[in-house]
């Protein structure tokens, strides 16, 4: 077998094999090679041109990378394959692999540091957090709606030029006059009594976020169910004790302060860790495989698709240049790739081993806030490959750690400062 090596790229090879026809064909009677022309074409007919072909150029691929010693990311793109009676079999074959990292200056960068602060507006804005939390609806029963009330309806609705499925909802509470309720409801909710229907129509502008509705004209019948007042609880020691096991609205101020430190602590350390490794791919320019950029852009559009679901909100009624979205996903996925490599790189280099002891601590922890048994976590996690997965985080938070404990930090006067 003759093979050629071209270097498309730092990731990219092709690779011109040329191997002599049916040099090993094993048919029963005969030693390899030593069976006559005449009695291989009776026997293999179409199979030669077909799944020998197939089998031939595996077989010969998988052999010419293990001599040039590759690994490929992903089955090899096949052309200028040409096979004729008596004639080598020659073929190309296109693939990428890993990158050849020399990182280097990974240690010593400067950084500025950035200290944590909790400002009392933040602690305020928790408290009051905390009181629409645990506030209370209270029925109203003796008046019409008023502005501030929350209307509870159920109410249907039906496009006009009758093109789409009518809408339809119960039981939703609709807070009259607030910023998140529709003018329209607003006007037609106030001075409504218990038990009314009222019908009203709403013309909605081309722009709507809601694409479903933008342009549409709906027809609503809605009856009123309830009145309710929100009532929201004082802000004192009594607050303190409903919310939980505090004594006074001092010590829940003081546990809200204590949180938001640990949660800003943890946020200014990871900024300070995405700003090391920034740094150390800017140094260290590299090509990245395109077969990993593209299942990272996949991944990168798939977890925002699944956030929006999440949010009930569908894809395909926002109105956005998905086509420049996706656009933007790839740029970021380059950075994600590169980071995940210098990461593992770094790794290597410092021989950061993760234990059996904290993947199962790591799925422990996964365990307590899914509400699941460790055990049925575990399994599944192991069937899918999930605690690879986890392995391999746990490595590159520890190279992140490394990363940090290697620099050197700047005050914001420009002082330069050891860990």
């Amino acid at each position: 077998m003759k093979i050629e090596v071209k270097n498309i790229g730092s990731c990219k090879k092709e690779l011109a094999i040329e191997v002599e026809a049916l040099k090993h064909a094993r048919v029963p009677g005969f030693r390899p090679g030593k069976a006559p022309m005449s009695f291989i074409k009776q026997r293999y007919k179409e199979a030669i041109r077909e799944d020998f072909l197939e089998a031939a150029v595996q077989k010969h691929f998988l052999a010419a990378v293990k001599a040039e010693d590759f690994s490929p990311l992903q089955s090899p793109q096949i052309h200028d394959l040409s096979y004729a009676e008596g004639q080598p079999l020659r073929f190309k074959a296109v693939f990428e692999i890993l990158p050849k990292l020399e990182v280097s200056s990974y240690k010593g960068l400067e950084i500025e540091r950035i200290l944590p602060e909790v400002k009392d507006e933040e602690i305020e804005t928790s408290l009051k957090q905390l009181q629409e939390r645990i506030a209370q609806f209270v029925p109203v029963e003796d008046r019409g709606v008023q502005s501030g009330d929350f209307a509870v309806i159920t109410y249907s609705g039906k496009f006009t030029d009758g093109t789409q499925p009518g809408l339809n909802s119960k039981d939703v509470y609709c807070e009259v006059g607030g910023a998140s309720t529709l003018r329209e409801f607003s006007e037609n909710l106030v001075g409504a009594k218990i038990g009314e229907i009222k019908t009203f129509c709403i013309k909605y502008s081309q722009d709507f976020p809601n694409q479903k509705l933008a342009g549409k004209e709906v027809e609503y019948t809605l009856e009123l169910q309830a009145i309710k007042l929100k009532k929201i609880p004082e802000l004192n020691d009594d607050f303190a004790k409903d919310v939980g096991e505090f004594a006074t609205l001092e010590e829940l101020a003081s546990k809200i302060r204590a949180d938001l430190t640990t949660e800003k602590e943890r946020a200014v350390r990871s900024e300070m860790q995405s700003k090391l490794l920034d740094q150390v791919i800017e140094n260290n320019p590299f090509e990245v495989p395109e077969v990993m950029v593209h299942k990272q852009a996949e991944n990168r559009l798939n977890d925002y698709v699944r956030t929006l679901l999440m949010q009930g909100i569908h894809p395909q009624t926002l109105d956005m240049n998905w086509a420049e979205f996706q656009e933007r996903q790839r740029e970021q996925a380059v950075h994600d790739v590169k980071a995940a490599l210098v990461l593992e790189h770094i790794a290597d280099q410092e021989n950061i081993t993760v234990t059996d002891e904290e993947v199962e601590e790591e799925i422990s922890k996964r365990a307590q806030e899914a509400q699941q048994s460790f055990e049925a976590l575990k399994s599944r996690l192991t069937k899918d490959g999930g605690t690879d997965r986890i392995r391999n985080r746990i490595r590159n938070r520890k190279s992140l750690d490394l990363l940090l404990s290697f620099a050197t930090f700047k005050s914001p006067q420009a002082v330069i400062v050891q860990p």
